[in-house]
């Protein structure tokens, strides 16, 4: 790769395409220590956790039965904590309230409307019935008619009727196919009433189905959402309590001033909450970096590919050698993920700092790795990629 006064690099057809694969490279490079920052970081940060909550769970007992033992400003805080706590579970149970009513409601229409599409059907059977008793009783009646006609056509048949008996014998003969027509259309009708019987049961049965099934997921929110309101109509004041003092430990920044264990507890949770804070921050960073790198390297595989399809038009064709020529923004874009490799690759270092991670990290994504600079860099180089092919015409 060539630099040129212009501050541009060029390089050829396959120079490009080697180009490629080593940023590539280096991208899974960078990738790959960033994962084992983040494997680090899980790895203490779960360490931190369980002291933590051991921390916690000394201290949360303690703050309710040596209450007195705590400064004025933290009982205060407590106090305060507690009560807007209280008032978010207020706010939970009158939501919870007015879903339970709603889901009251829709379970109750379900089942009403379940109800009817049974009446309904109970309503249609007997209309059925009737009409298909009737339309038997005619089919039997034409069965009769043809019959008879069939009986007299025997009688005058002779070898010699159709002479003596001609208008008689066609006569009847007319009827006849006349009664076989009423009864094919009976027979249609009859046919239609039983399709419709059907078509009618199984939309019904299916209706049901549908509602049986809404019914009772409907049923099952509804149980769920009475037993939250119940538990915490029941539980409002010692739940607002809990939730309270959960809060205060959580967000416990500094050691209150409280003598013996009970205040180096108090002290170590203020500490760790810190701490766990930093590790939060630094794994949000990785998962971050992670998610970006991840995203570029296969926008950088895909363009690679593009090359590729060019490159072997070249060789099949025979085409003259081309140069691609990069500005040095998007080559300095490029060089990024073998400098940030190298700054998070000791992995131990990172671990014990995870706001220097996270400072490193983001020095890097806000300068030159914004949503608008990646689109840029490929854009960038599709535009050179373009160029340089013109040449073939």
């Amino acid at each position: 790769m060539a630099a040129t006064r212009g501050r541009t690099y060029r390089m050829s057809l396959r120079d490009f395409y080697r180009y490629l694969e080593d940023k590539r490279s280096e991208l899974a490079a960078c990738y790959k220590d960033v994962e084992e920052v983040q494997f680090e970081f899980n790895e203490i940060f779960r360490q931190e956790m369980a002291a933590w909550q051991e921390a916690v769970s000394y201290c949360f007992p303690r703050m309710v039965t040596q209450r007195d033992e705590l400064p004025a400003d933290l009982v205060q805080r407590i106090d305060r904590t507690e009560e807007e706590e209280r008032a978010r579970i207020r706010a939970e149970i009158a939501d919870l309230e007015a879903k339970v009513a709603a889901l009251q409601e829709r379970s109750d229409a379900l089942l009403r409307e379940g109800q009817e599409a049974t009446e309904r059907l109970k309503r249609m059977n007997p209309e059925l019935d009737a009409r298909e008793e009737e339309l038997k009783a005619r089919m039997a009646a034409y069965q009769t008619e043809y019959a008879e006609v069939y009986e007299q056509l025997e009688r005058l048949e002779s070898p010699l009727a159709w002479l003596t008996r001609g208008g008689a014998l066609r006569a009847l003969r007319r009827e006849q196919a006349r009664i076989k027509r009423e009864q094919a259309l009976t027979l249609n009708e009859l046919r239609q009433v039983r399709e419709e019987w059907t078509t009618r049961l199984q939309e019904v049965s299916d209706a049901q189905s549908a509602l049986r099934e809404q019914w009772q997921q409907a049923s099952v929110e509804l149980a769920e959402a009475q037993a939250r309101l119940e538990h915490l109509q029941t539980n409002l004041d010692a739940l607002a309590q809990q939730a309270g003092l959960q809060r205060v430990l959580e967000e416990l920044e500094e050691a209150p001033a409280v003598p013996g264990e009970f205040g180096a507890k108090l002290a170590e949770v203020a500490a760790r909450n810190r701490t766990r804070r930093e590790y939060e921050e630094g794994l949000a960073a990785v998962a971050e970096t992670l998610g970006l790198t991840k995203g570029v390297g296969e926008g950088l595989a895909r363009f690679q590919r593009s090359v590729g399809t060019v490159l072997e038009e070249q060789r099949r064709y025979n085409l003259k050698s081309v140069q691609v020529t990069l500005p040095a923004a998007v080559v300095a874009t490029n060089e990024i993920w073998s400098q940030l490799g190298a700054k998070v690759r000791d992995e131990k270092a990172m671990g014990r700092d995870p706001l220097a991670f996270s400072r490193i990290v983001k020095g890097y994504i806000s300068e030159y790795l914004s949503d608008a600079q990646i689109q840029s860099l490929f854009e960038t180089m599709g535009e050179a990629l373009n160029r340089a092919t013109k040449a073939w015409g």
